[in-house]
């Protein structure tokens, strides 16, 4: 009977994180919890005000509504953190919102969190 030793070689993967999931998942938190703002008058008062912590556009807006929006931030004055994500469709679906290209999140912690995400992604 042979007492040699076993050697077991386990290969353990990373796993995959979904970060798209994710920020959709906190966007409907957000949502949820009455912490989003969208479309264009409702993000110009809410920037106006300074309750934005996040602006999303989605990467199918319109140069022109863009730059209507860059006007507005530089009109205020206030550092607001921009960023591009998703298309109309795909977020607004996600949502259950009228089609929109602009998603204002109100809360600290729900922006924190979708920044991370996004800047992870």
């Amino acid at each position: 009977m042979s007492h040699a030793k076993k050697h077991y070689v386990f290969n353990i993967e990373e796993p995959v994180i979904d970060y798209e999931k994710k920020i959709i998942t906190m966007i409907q938190f957000a949502r949820k919890a009455g912490q989003i703002v969208y479309g264009f008058e409702a993000m110009k008062k809410n920037v106006i005000n300074g309750r934005i912590r996040l602006l999303l556009l989605t990467k199918d807006i319109s140069q022109n509504t863009k730059d209507k929006i860059m006007r507005i931030m530089q009109a205020v004055e206030i550092e607001i953190p921009v960023k591009e994500y998703s298309t109309q469709q795909e977020l607004s679906t996600a949502l259950g919102l009228p089609l929109t290209c602009i998603i204002g999140i109100l809360d600290n912690n729900f922006a924190g969190k979708i920044l991370n995400y996004i800047n992870s992604n």
